[in-house]
Parts: structure tokens; C-alpha cells; sequence
């Protein structure tokens, strides 16, 4: 079964490709900013993704316009919009 490992706090959940990074935390307890409940319209669940970005879900129109390229470019994604089918790394940015 595939895993999300939070760094660097090194805390790894199993994951589900019907399941988003979000829901994951969530079920599991770890703490995550979110406030619009999933719906791509806060951009506060923002993750970066350390490895394993060959295994997510292409980039959705609303996630491209709520973070923009340059975020993308350096390994952001929405929590709410990613779901994995493989091994996947992150972190949580503090800002």
C-alpha cells in the first residue's frame, strides 16, 4: 500500500488514490491549515511535495490559478487537490 510521509517529522500514513493529501492528514490527526473544506478556494493546505511527484494527479485548472506556475515550479500543492496512487513525501510550509 502507498504512504505520505510528512517531513521532518518523518510520520507516514497510508494513502488511498480516492482520498486527497488533505484527508489523509486529516483522518490521521496531523495538523494542516484548511479553511474552505476542499474546495480550492482558500489555498491555506498548501504542501511541497519532496518526492514522489510522479505519483500525483495532474495539476487541475483551479489549483494552477489559486497557487500559479511559480509555485507549482517550486514543488507546492494544494493538500485538497492532490491524490497519489505511489510513495509520496512532503512537507508543510510554516507561512
Amino acid at each position: 500500500m502507498a504512504k505520505l510521509t510528512v517531513l521532518p517529522e518523518k510520520r507516514s500514513y497510508p494513502l488511498s488514490v480516492t482520498v486527497s493529501l488533505l484527508n489523509t492528514l486529516l483522518r490521521n490527526s496531523h495538523p494542516i491549515q484548511h479553511r474552505c473544506g476542499g474546495k480550492t478556494q482558500c489555498g491555506t493546505c498548501r504542501v511541497r511535495i519532496l518526492e514522489g511527484s510522479r505519483f500525483l494527479n495532474p495539476v487541475g485548472e483551479n489549483e494552477l490559478a489559486r497557487l500559479g506556475q511559480e509555485n507549482l515550479d517550486a514543488g507546492l500543492r494544494l493538500a485538497c487537490q492532490t491524490f497519489a496512487y505511489g510513495d509520496v513525501s512532503i512537507e508543510i510550509p510554516k507561512d
